[in-house]
């Protein structure tokens, strides 16, 4: 947006520009402006260069590194700020700073990401949009902007409740490269914010040269509100400084995602990456990278983790020891992998995955993984959509169904190969050939559409979100028929052994994001989407008894 166009809003606002923003930068410098307080952004700069290509599989070497169809009521729709005088506490509404059409245009997923399981795209991970960061009530989200160009641009805003909607109160322009990779907080309310280079299509064979490491490739910056910068990492460079014989940052986010976490005063990134160029099959391999950061002085501490390739989509969290990832692997592991990486620890398969090593499609979406904490001998639930069936003979060979495992809460004290980490009490397992050799998958199925639709009923998008006392939201999009057509965003509610609470519903009749996760927001599960035509964010609000509500952020 242009500066006129804002500077016009904040005098609307009885804001100064200077006190709003501080001083004026390029469109990828630090503005901020806060309900609350007068910014003096600090601006930085870092190098800048300008998605996909996965070649074969990598070989792993030494590495730095029952359903019902009953329905909710009818959809509740809050269009606006309207609140007044003070809240239920007795304290003074949020003031808003601003309106999402003066900021910015946010990706639309029910206009741009509408694939389903006959397309051949979900099976790579998807690049973040709108990445939210809970706190209570309130909500910290970091929003691309697609104003004016697909890249270089996003904002951070502060979104807060204001009677039942949501109003932003704190705007802040961070320093980024082209694409958003991540948002995380740490508790002194401190941001970090990921981006990368959008290079997939000036990506050579020759350039970059093998161990070749670059600026300008993945940028992590921690910001103020009051648009400080505290550090701005040239991560690729760190990681170079640290250990000069890490894998170089190629082509970041290519055929899966990217996600930012804050632990124990630390940050960990995890992406999808381009390896050097293999001249046996002249292309370069895909898999995943991960770099850990101090998150006090942003210097690179860790340059690798586990070993999956491809990686086709991961996952990332702290739980208070340490951080955990999991893993979509094709190959080198054919499963979905989950490893504790700081401590270290070996990858754990949670589902072996029907099919040849290295075939693309590995018929499986991966969810997430969320803590259990009540049971003192499991401490982790982790979710997934796979294939029932064991063919592999076509693209769609069954009804991609929800299942769920759960892991030991000292999994990494079993040996990784025994299958000693994982629930044996769980009721069903799932016998597949899977790189060639049998294994048997033990898990809860939490759908069964092959058996009750022959096949013509899938789920995909699949997230899980805590509510706290060991009560989980399970979110999915439901695609029927035999050329599967979209059929809504359902909904059910689990324990920590996955036994439903309340059965499948139908909560929404728009699409979940594909490349953003859901999360817990005050007692209910939530996720973000855009609506670009409108300007305007939406909130998606599903309580623990599957009542939904949809909050327009203008």
């Amino acid at each position: 947006m242009a500066i006129d166009a804002r500077r016009s809003r904040w005098v609307a606002l009885g804001l100064t520009w200077a006190a709003a923003c501080g001083q004026v930068g390029d469109a990828n410098e630090s503005e901020t402006v806060d309900a609350t307080t007068d910014a003096t952004a600090a601006n930085t700069t870092s190098d800048t260069a300008d998605a996909p290509t996965t070649g074969g599989t990598s070989v792993p070497g030494t590495t730095d590194a029952d359903e019902t169809t009953s329905t909710t009521g009818p959809i509740a729709t809050d269009t606006g700020p309207t609140s007044t005088g003070t809240t239920d506490t007795g304290e003074p509404p949020p003031v808003p700073v601003g309106t999402i059409a003066e900021l910015l245009v946010p990706f639309n997923v029910d206009q741009e990401d509408l694939v389903g399981p006959a397309s051949w795209e979900p099976q790579y991970g998807k690049s973040p949009e709108i990445v939210a960061v809970p706190l209570g009530a309130a909500i910290n989200v970091l929003v691309q902007d697609y104003a004016e160009s697909p890249d270089g641009h996003a904002y951070v805003l502060r979104l807060e409740p204001s009677a039942d909607d949501y109003v932003i109160t704190a705007v802040l322009e961070p320093p980024m490269l082209d694409k958003v990779m991540g948002l995380a907080r740490d508790p002194d309310g401190q941001l970090y914010v990921a981006s990368g280079v959008a290079e997939g299509d000036t990506l050579t064979l020759d350039d970059p040269q093998p161990g070749q490491h670059r600026g300008g490739i993945v940028r992590v910056v921690k910001q103020s509100w009051d648009g400080t910068v505290h550090f701005d990492t040239n991560v690729d460079l760190g990681r170079e400084a640290v250990a000069p014989d890490s894998e170089p940052i190629i082509n970041p986010m290519v055929a899966g995602t990217a996600r930012l976490a804050w632990g124990a005063g630390a940050l960990a990134l995890v992406h999808g990456n381009n390896t050097d160029t293999d001249w046996n099959i002249m292309a370069r391999h895909q898999k995943a990278l991960t770099t850990h950061l101090d998150a006090g002085s942003g210097a690179v501490t860790r340059t690798s983790s586990i070993w999956v390739s491809h990686s086709f989509d991961h996952r990332l969290f702290h739980d208070g020891t340490g951080f955990l990832e999991l893993h979509l692997g094709d190959a080198f592991p054919r499963d979905v992998t989950f490893a504790r990486v700081e401590p270290d620890s070996d990858p754990y398969s949670l589902l072996a995955i029907k099919g040849n090593t290295g075939n693309n499609n590995t018929f499986t979406r991966l969810g997430n993984a969320a803590p259990i904490d009540g049971d003192p001998t499991y401490g982790y639930l982790a979710l997934f959509a796979t294939e029932s069936t064991t063919g592999t003979g076509d693209l769609v060979s069954g009804s991609r169904e929800l299942a769920i495992v759960r892991v030991r809460r000292d999994f990494e004290a079993a040996p990784p190969d025994s299958g000693m980490h994982l629930d044996p009490a769980l009721p069903d397992t799932f016998d597949v050939e899977s790189g060639g050799e049998p294994r048997q998958n033990r898990l809860r199925w939490l759908t069964h559409y092959q058996s009750e639709t022959g096949g013509t009923t899938h789920a995909e998008r699949p997230k899980l979100v805590p509510l706290g006392d060991d009560t989980y939201v399970v979110l999915w999009e439901r695609w029927d028929g035999a050329q599967p057509a979209f059929a809504g965003t359902w909904g059910m509610v689990v324990d920590a052994a996955g036994e439903a609470l309340v059965p499948a519903a139908l909560v929404a009749d728009t699409h979940l994001p594909r490349g953003d996760d859901a999360f817990p927001l005050a007692g209910n599960a939530a996720w973000i989407t855009g609506d670009a035509a409108a300007r305007q964010l939406e909130i998606h609000i599903v309580d623990a008894q599957l009542g939904y509500r949809r909050v327009v952020v203008e």
